[in-house]
């Protein structure tokens, strides 16, 4: 792809090219200001930001059509780059847009009958409900509802109210393969997923904004729940009310899910970036910030704004990244962050992370044993297929699991060294 620069669009004023992270012109190439100081050359990926971006202009071709499509597929982002071809006006094979145009329709359809059939399940809810992640970013900051896909819907209510929203479910026809006592006894996750025969919505209910799920179960206790739930403001879904996290909640906990991914898609760090442009009007960042120090969640929120900044130009003061860097980073904090760079997002990845962040071995060795040898009702929930319920589970996983921990250690300081 062919380097190509043009002048700030007219109507842009200097103060706005500094708001989207521009310098001082625009550009269509691999040398623009939105991706900077980054390792990653990748042409398709930044074919496709620059499509999403509505300050660039499209001068060239791209790579290969059926290269975009299919990393757009991969990174969750297909939807988005269909509606930006659209918006600007940019042709591609009919066949590979048919395609898109199918896809993007079929999406659309199915997320609004998901959020129907959340919207039919808050009107029955007796106790307050906050929808967290996806179904409540398709609520307010994405401009119609199929431009993301929709997973599982995430719910967060009360610990007390979890059996009333229980029996309420299981009364209208929603099952869980797991009941409350298993996860009490556990006290390694703290959700509960629920389906429905004939209905596309599985509902995962938490009653902790963390998932507990290894290994980021160490920012558990840490979360202000309280503090959640007093600054929780209202939401819409589908006519059927309920609440969200306030917009500096919401930042931290969806910098928190990116991170527990590894960032291994796009989408979460998209989602990200729609966050901070919707909300710039009500960002208070210093409470971004001081919140983020009370819930220990400094590391994840620098490195998904970091990341948002690097790959789509999000409007973002120096000083928030530097006051929210640490200069102090274990081996395996040095090697995530330079994988990062290099674009080698991986699951898994973020445990190099979590290790180097925890503060004293006897807690590193803690993190290890939890991570390694949860108990056997964990494994039987997150790892195990049919076939090996019996045997010597424990022991068969756990070393399945060390040897992934091993395996991912020894390549991370082998790229790190390259």
């Amino acid at each position: 792809m062919k380097n190509t620069c043009r002048d700030i669009p007219s109507g842009l004023s200097e103060t706005q090219a500094k708001f989207v992270n521009m310098p001082q012109a625009v550009c269509t190439g691999p040398a623009s200001g939105v991706i900077v100081d980054f390792c990653e050359r990748n042409e398709t990926l930044e074919y496709i930001f620059h499509i999403l971006n509505p300050f660039v202009e499209i001068t060239v071709s791209p790579p290969s059509w059926p290269e975009v499509l299919s990393t757009s597929q991969k990174e969750g982002l297909s939807f988005l780059l269909y509606k930006g071809m659209i918006k600007k006006g940019i042709n591609m094979p009919s066949k590979l847009r048919e395609s898109l145009k199918q896809e993007y329709i079929y999406n659309w359809g199915r997320n609004v009958r998901i959020l129907e059939d959340l919207a039919a399940l808050l009107r029955v809810f007796k106790n307050p409900v906050i929808v967290l992640k996806g179904a409540a970013l398709l609520s307010s900051v994405y401009e119609d509802f199929g431009l993301r896909m929709l997973g599982d819907v995430d719910i967060l209510v009360k610990p007390e109210d979890v059996p009333k929203i229980d029996k309420v479910l299981s009364q209208s026809g929603y099952q869980s393969d797991h009941t409350l006592s298993f996860y009490r006894v556990t006290n390694y996750l703290n959700s509960l997923v629920y389906g429905k025969n004939g209905s596309p919505l599985l509902l995962h209910l938490h009653w902790h904004l963390i998932n507990n799920a290894l290994p980021n179960y160490i920012y558990a206790e840490k979360i202000n729940m309280d503090k959640l739930w007093k600054e929780a403001i209202p939401l819409k879904i589908r006519e059927s009310d309920a609440l969200c996290l306030a917009p500096h909640h919401q930042l931290l906990h969806l910098s928190e899910h990116a991170m527990k991914h590894s960032y291994n898609t796009l989408i979460h760090v998209w989602d990200i970036h729609q966050v901070i442009n919707h909300g710039k009007e009500k960002l208070d960042w210093e409470k971004v910030c001081a919140d983020a120090e009370e819930f220990q969640l400094k590391g994840p929120l620098f490195y998904s704004l970091w990341l948002c900044k690097e790959y789509f130009g999000t409007p973002l003061l120096h000083e928030i990244l530097d006051k929210l860097s640490t200069q102090h980073k274990g081996i395996g904090e040095r090697v995530f962050s330079k994988l990062l760079r290099q674009g080698k997002r991986r699951e898994k990845l973020c445990w190099l992370f979590y290790f180097s962040r925890i503060s004293t071995w006897q807690k590193k060795i803690k993190f290890v044993f939890r991570t390694l040898f949860p108990p056997r009702a964990v494994l039987l929930h997150m790892e195990i297929d049919e076939n090996e319920r019996n045997g010597n589970l424990s022991r068969k996983v756990a070393f399945r699991r060390l040897l992934k921990a091993l395996r991912l250690f020894g390549k991370g300081r082998q790229e790190y060294n390259d």
